[in-house]
């Protein structure tokens, strides 16, 4: 009787956690603390879940967002060790909104050197948004290190995804806020935006660095959605807040993201292919436009891209929301079904352990550098299907066009009912 309604109970939490709510529960770090980077920067980061669990960590957006709450609750806390850290400047960083050795490079070594401090050999990288672009990064910098990527609305930095947002192409879509994102800034200088509004976000002036702060973070908050968010809208009223976020985005966007040349992270995909890949993006993210998305997808064809036709950019939308918990479900099912992959943290528990699960031979491909064993009878533990390119060779022998637009390993999501996030799958290709 009481193992009957204990089950019961926790079968209505699964199913309100579905239908209701996407994210685990909420939970509190067991540890926290600053690291020191080198003068004058020192990074917050917090670890929370299972002390022993297999190791993730969560690159948040901007650069300059900083960490969520929220942020911890993509996760299995049973599974997972969860780790959240603040990029120099932002949150809980200190000093707060600093431009000095701030760069893409210097957050690459600060990750790397958590990984290190933690006792972690090799770990999962999540990120949206900046946070793809410096998962994909620190991936093809330290491939070795890096089990697997979960990724969120793509973007690599490229001039032409700079000018789409700040200059010219969703102010088309937002003419209304796009004239609030205007207004600080002369009409002579309104030729090149970000260069304007770096100036004015450096220079000597606090009260015109504070309206260009909050004009610069409104523009970005209200854009987020599918449908306009007002709480989030509100946000870009927080000083601290919305200073950091405007000047460490308007610092890196002005420099190119400190990258070599143009369309750098694109290039080197064939660095990180054998690396299990699953992104989600939403059909309408005007912030980081599908366009880049699909760049990627047609470098990188190993790469599972999940499509959520009814969500826009932001992680909390109830589509992309439930999408990015069922990826890491689904890793989670994939780790626990490895039984000799390379131990990920000196602390890894055998709790890891259990049966393998069925996958079709590509996804097997790809995960074959941490996984030696699998039953093709075993049934599949989740409904969720991965289209795939039956003719799709290993990477270092791959033959795919990346001209042709018939790639199959896209999960194509289609709304039953807006707004919300509810979806079906379609075949795409």
């Amino acid at each position: 009787s009481f193992l009957f309604f204990s089950f019961l109970f926790y079968s209505l939490c699964c199913v309100w956690r579905k239908t209701m709510s996407s994210l685990y529960p909420k939970i509190e770090p067991f540890m926290s603390a600053h690291m020191n980077v080198g003068d004058p920067h020192e990074i917050y980061y917090e670890q929370c879940g299972n002390k022993n669990g297999f190791p993730v960590i969560f690159l948040h957006g901007g650069p300059g967002g900083g960490c969520r709450e929220d942020d911890r609750r993509f996760f299995d806390p049973m599974f997972y060790r969860i780790i959240l850290m603040d990029q120099r400047g932002a949150g809980r960083s200190k000093p707060t909104a600093c431009l000095e050795d701030n760069t893409t490079w210097h957050l690459v070594d600060d990750i790397e050197l958590l990984r290190k401090k933690l006792g972690i050999d090799r770990w999962v990288v999540f990120g949206g948004s900046w946070g793809s672009t410096l998962s994909l990064t620190y991936a093809e910098t330290h491939p070795d290190r890096v089990v697997a990527l979960v990724l969120r609305g793509i973007f690599t930095l490229r001039r032409s995804e700079l000018l789409w947002f700040y200059q010219d192409g969703a102010s088309h879509l937002f003419p209304d806020v796009w004239d609030e994102y205007l207004e600080p800034i002369p009409h002579s200088e309104q030729g090149d935006l970000m260069s304007a509004y770096y100036r004015r976000l450096t220079g000597s002036d606090p009260e015109e660095r504070m309206r260009c702060a909050k004009a610069w973070t409104k523009w970005e908050c209200s854009t987020a959605k599918l449908y306009m968010d007002d709480e989030k809208i509100a946000a870009a009223e927080n000083s601290k807040f919305a200073l950091a976020f405007a000047r460490i985005e308007c610092h890196y966007f002005v420099n190119g993201g400190f990258f070599s040349y143009d369309g750098q992270v694109i290039d080197n995909l064939d660095k990180i292919r054998n690396i299990p890949t699953t992104v989600v993006q939403g059909r309408y993210d005007v912030v980081c436009p599908m366009k880049t998305c699909w760049d990627l997808h047609k470098n990188f064809p190993e790469a599972d891209i999940i499509i959520v036709d009814d969500n826009g950019h932001s992680s909390s939308e109830p589509g992309i929301e439930r999408e990015l918990v069922n990826a890491m479900d689904e890793l989670r099912a994939d780790l626990k079904a490895d039984r000799t992959h390379v131990v990920a943290s000196t602390s890894s528990s055998s709790s890891m352990m259990a049966s393998p699960r069925r996958q079709s031979p590509q996804r097997k491909m790809v995960r074959d550098q941490f996984r030696e064993s699998f039953d093709a009878s075993s049934p599949p533990m989740t409904p969720r299907r991965k289209i795939r390119d039956p003719n799709l060779q290993s990477p270092e022998k791959s033959t795919t066009n990346p001209e042709d637009p018939h790639l199959k390993n896209v999960l194509h999501k289609r709304p039953l009912q807006p707004p919300g996030g509810f979806s079906h799958n379609i075949t795409f290709g």
